[in-house]
């Protein structure tokens, strides 16, 4: 039993982590951010804190839960970058939307 106490609490500590990075990132995201963007971190988060507090409705962590979360929180680390090269508080050119001009519209078949 004292694994799966270990390995839960690894999986929360992991959890916790992807949990605070969305956050941060929901924080920094402004009105003109696409739809989906938000809606990936917001899910990353609920499933984070659904993953975190498994234990307590007696589903236990294992390896391949607490390898899944630990492959999500790195690749979230890893897109840090593009995070903090924007501006101060703004999320990453790529996620914004934007209109189309109407010089590139016209030029359509």
């Amino acid at each position: 039993m004292n694994d799966l106490y270990l390995l839960a609490l690894a999986n929360a500590a992991i959890c916790f982590g992807i949990v605070f990075i969305s956050i941060c990132r929901l924080n920094a995201m402004e009105g003109d951010v696409l739809m989906r963007v938000t809606s990936e971190y917001t899910a990353y988060l609920c499933a984070a804190l659904a993953a975190a507090f498994q234990p307590w409705w007696g589903e236990w962590p294992q390896w391949g839960s607490i390898l899944v979360s630990g492959a999500l929180l790195f690749g979230l680390g890893c897109s840090g970058h593009a995070w903090r090269r924007g501006k101060q508080d703004m999320a990453p050119d790529v996620a914004h939307s934007d209109h189309t001009p109407l010089s590139e519209e016209s030029e359509r078949p």
